[in-house]
């Protein structure tokens, strides 16, 4: 418990440091508003990228991580089915149901989680790999495929074409990468050649910018939220998306009996906060786009206390 815990207050204090440093930065107008995309962008389409394919393709396949993926994928099916009930119980309009379910069941797993996972596994070289294939597999699949269908049921302004956001993900660099990847541990995982371990380099260096790029996101997200219009519903997407939904993988984990390190990325995992795509999601399709950013930012605020008390739970 321990061996997880203290790296994992540790990265948790580094990122809170980075995003504090950001925050002066944009204090002093260094960084504005205006720079928000052009972050955004250089953490989706360059580190993130990056990470995903150097990690991936310095190690060969391993079959038994399909069944953490598959626990992924049922933490995040079930906080969708549960989410739809509480928000029918709390009467929300079609928009703010749909905004709802998307930021409760899809965390930020691949961002701020590979750039934790980095920090907290820097002894264990194939744990970030693992937590790639988990988060790309077991998030990042069901978000493109199911989120993109619940944002265009619930929205208003859908455009009707769910198969041109399913099109655009599979020609995104992410998704590139990961394939890219896959296949380079199968051809080249162990190859002693210094082109290959130079190429390696270069991809890990641009990796390393993760952390920096996603800090300067946060910074520029982070706004002073009035909550006593949504005081009730802030609080139950804290609860199901940092608290429950890593308790629920952990039940999974055990109920199949993981090893103790992909229980550890799971973990981690599944209890960061909600991932921005969701809010986007919730806007391009006519759900309260507006909504689902005051609770991404929410639980970027509590996943603070709750991600170290979760940790706490690691075998």
């Amino acid at each position: 418990m321990t061996a997880i815990l203290v790296p994992t207050i540790q990265a948790v204090s580094v990122m809170v440091g980075l995003i504090a440093i950001c925050l002066l930065l944009k204090r002093k107008g260094i960084i504005t508003d205006q720079h928000r995309p052009l972050f955004g962008r250089l953490v989706t389409d360059f580190a993130l990228p990056a990470l995903i394919f150097s990690t991936l393709a310095a190690r060969e396949p391993r079959v038994e991580i399909l069944l953490a993926v598959l626990v992924m994928t049922l933490a995040v099916l079930c906080h969708l089915v549960l989410s739809y009930g509480i928000g029918r119980i709390l009467r929300l309009g079609r928009p703010q149901l749909g905004a709802f379910m998307l930021v409760a069941a899809f965390g930020s797993s691949a961002t701020l989680g590979y750039a934790l996972a980095t920090q907290i596994f820097s002894r264990h070289s194939g744990a970030v790999t693992d937590a790639v294939m988990i988060s790309e597999l077991g998030v990042g699949v069901p978000l493109f495929f199911v989120g993109v269908l619940v944002a265009m049921h619930f929205g208003t302004t859908g455009d009707g074409s769910v198969f041109s956001s399913i099109r655009s993900y599979f020609m995104s660099p992410i998704f590139i990468s990961l394939v890219a990847g896959c296949i380079a541990s199968f051809l080249f995982a162990g190859m002693k050649n210094p082109a290959w371990h130079a190429a390696l380099s270069l991809f890990s260096l641009v990796a390393a910018s993760l952390a920096v790029f996603v800090s300067l996101g946060i910074a520029l997200m982070l706004r002073w939220i009035p909550l006593r219009t949504i005081g009730l519903l802030a609080v139950i997407t804290v609860v199901l998306t940092l608290i429950l939904q890593p308790l629920i993988a952990l039940f999974f984990s055990d109920l199949i009996h993981l090893p103790a390190t992909e229980t550890d990325i799971l973990l981690l995992e599944t209890a960061m906060p909600s991932g921005m795509i969701a809010a986007v999601l919730s806007d391009r399709y006519g759900c309260d786009g507006e909504l689902a950013s005051v609770l991404v930012i929410v639980t970027y605020v509590f996943a603070i206390i709750t991600l170290p008390l979760m940790m706490l739970l690691a075998p």
